[in-house]
């Protein structure tokens, strides 16, 4: 999969279900443990699992975003540049998924790292047609995530010279963003309610993807990524490419909420 300083995810479906209980997560790896923290308070969770270098790797992936902590959850909003069929309501749908992942990462740790924002304009002064070719979008130097703010947008662009030809959905590590793309979802999102209807619109709906591409803005890179590029791992078959253990959600395991313990320790 080609990237560029960008990280695209082939993207799966739809329906994120919360796992707040005993079998949460179904991913436990075997790392040396301490005494029980926040998490044990859940029935039947795993102990506290003792951090090793899960933040300095997620800084060299994202520093933008993971240098920005300072113990305040990120607030995760989508700009308004959609099409003219999207509406507001279809927004927020597609922001829901992060309130419920807020939710999951506070019952394991005992504190929120992300929350969920809102809807917001176009920043003012935006050269015409800067979500028209992600070229101009990253020259722009406009739509950057200030610290604590992740952003979403609508990237109307065709062209499939950049990186993750196909894709629904990328994740721009260079500004702290992510984006939604015509170039895959044109044919669903053509005068259709882009969340939830029809067979068109399966990977997409209720927006679960962007479970995915958040945590690549938090210092996650796929478990199959080369070596050289430096990040900590999703989960298989959780965050990545559930499909392959017959899944059809992208969902957060047990050890990615860890692993973002690690990088993002309580207080900042």
């Amino acid at each position: 999969m080609s990237r560029r300083r960008t990280v695209v995810a082939v993207l799966g479906v739809p329906g994120l279900l919360l796992c707040l209980g005993a079998g949460c997560g179904g991913d436990t790896s075997s790392s040396p443990t301490t005494s029980p923290g926040p998490a044990a308070l859940v029935l039947g969770a795993p102990p506290q699992a003792a951090c090793a270098d899960q933040r300095e790797l997620a800084l060299t992936h994202t520093p933008i975003v993971v240098g920005a902590w300072d113990g305040r959850p990120f607030r995760v909003d989508i700009v308004r540049n959609f099409p003219d069929f999207v509406t507001d309501a279809d927004l927020e749908q597609l922001l829901a998924p992060i309130d419920r992942l807020a939710d999951q990462i506070e019952a394991q740790l005992g504190y929120r790292i992300i929350e969920m924002g809102d809807l917001v304009d176009v920043p003012a002064g935006a050269p015409a047609g800067w979500d028209q070719d992600y070229e101009r979008y990253w020259r722009n130097g406009l739509l950057v995530s200030e610290p604590g703010e992740l952003l979403a947008f609508y990237l109307n662009d065709d062209n499939e010279a950049w990186g993750g030809e196909g894709s629904m959905m990328s994740a721009h590590l260079c500004c702290g963003t992510t984006s939604y793309n015509k170039r895959a979802l044109g044919l669903a999102w053509t005068g259709d309610d882009p969340c939830c209807q029809g067979d068109a619109n399966q990977y997409t709906r209720e927006g679960e993807a962007i479970t995915h591409e958040v945590f690549h803005l938090l210092g996650f890179k796929h478990y199959f990524d080369q070596h050289e590029l430096i990040g900590v791992q999703m989960s298989p078959g959780g965050l990545d490419r559930p499909w392959e253990t017959g899944s059809r959600i992208f969902h957060a395991t047990w050890t990615d909420i860890e692993n973002l313990r690690c990088i993002f320790p309580e207080g900042g």
